[in-house]
């Protein structure tokens, strides 16, 4: 029986599969993962943790407290501010003489007063007798009673006219050498300087009368020259006084002028007013 050769196609595809079989990569062998370990003692301190928070906590309950309330405090109420006139005065709409008169006070008369000093010698009432009288009053001729310094202070009217005035009250007799003599406050409240004055006082159930007149307006105590004012200047004070009465005046009825000029020896402009004493 005669062999048949190996065909050459055999022999290359036997060696190809022996080639191919060389180059398989290996089996790979397993190998063991380890297992991780639980702390026990870690996780039973978690779980307790855990149930330490889940319980639930208590709320305090506000406790009511008992607040006391202040009591008011009470305020006092200003007595009103009175006056009582002390020397016969006009009372007029404005601080000055040259105001219109609204009312003539005698002595003892009960006045409110309603406003405070306004800086001029002035202050502000009402005759609670009648109180549609309100008029400005000289301070020198009231006494008051209260606290004037709680009073508003009044913005007055404008002067009416601006022309030299002044006002006049009887201060009270004096003696000289044994003899009386009357003496008299004067409030310059006009526009100008006065620089002379004249006075006359009549006693008329005797039927004398004394005058007399001067550069200055000095204040007199008994027979001493106690001050010179010369001029008497605008809103200023001074005095003049009457000649001695040579005769017993005491209770009688005087009547007294006085006329202050804007010139010494009673020249420039004057202003006269009259005055009754009784």
């Amino acid at each position: 029986m005669n062999k048949k050769p190996f065909p050459l196609f055999n022999l290359l595809t036997i060696g190809l599969l022996v080639l191919s079989a060389c180059n398989l990569p290996g089996e790979a062998i397993p190998t063991e993962t380890p297992t991780p370990t639980v702390n026990s003692s870690a996780t039973s301190a978690f779980a307790a943790s855990q149930t330490k928070r889940a319980e639930p906590t208590e709320t305090p309950t506000a406790t009511a407290t008992e607040s006391v309330t202040p009591e008011p405090t009470s305020t006092s109420t200003p007595e009103p501010v009175t006056a009582e006139v002390v020397r016969e005065s006009n009372c007029r709409i404005g601080p000055a003489g040259n105001y219109d008169l609204v009312a003539k006070y005698q002595v003892g008369q009960a006045l409110e007063v309603v406003a405070n000093d306004l800086g001029a010698g002035y202050i502000f009432v009402k005759n609670p007798e009648k109180p549609e009288e309100q008029c400005y009053l000289l301070t020198q001729n009231i006494r008051t009673s209260g606290d004037v310094s709680i009073l508003p202070k009044f913005t007055p009217l404008a002067s009416p006219t601006a022309a030299p005035y002044f006002d006049v009250s009887f201060d009270k007799f004096d003696k000289c050498e044994g003899k009386d003599f009357a003496k008299f406050i004067l409030v310059n409240v006009g526009s100008a300087p006065f620089r002379s004055v004249y006075i006359k006082v009549t006693d008329d159930k005797a039927g004398k009368s004394v005058e007399t007149s001067y550069n200055a307006f000095d204040l007199r105590v008994g027979c001493v020259l106690a001050k010179n004012i010369a001029p008497l200047e605008q809103g200023g004070t001074g005095y003049v006084s009457s000649p001695q009465f040579n005769w017993n005046a005491t209770g009688n009825k005087l009547r007294a002028i006085i006329m202050l000029c804007t010139e010494q020896g009673l020249q420039g402009t004057c202003v006269t007013r009259i005055l009754d004493l009784k």
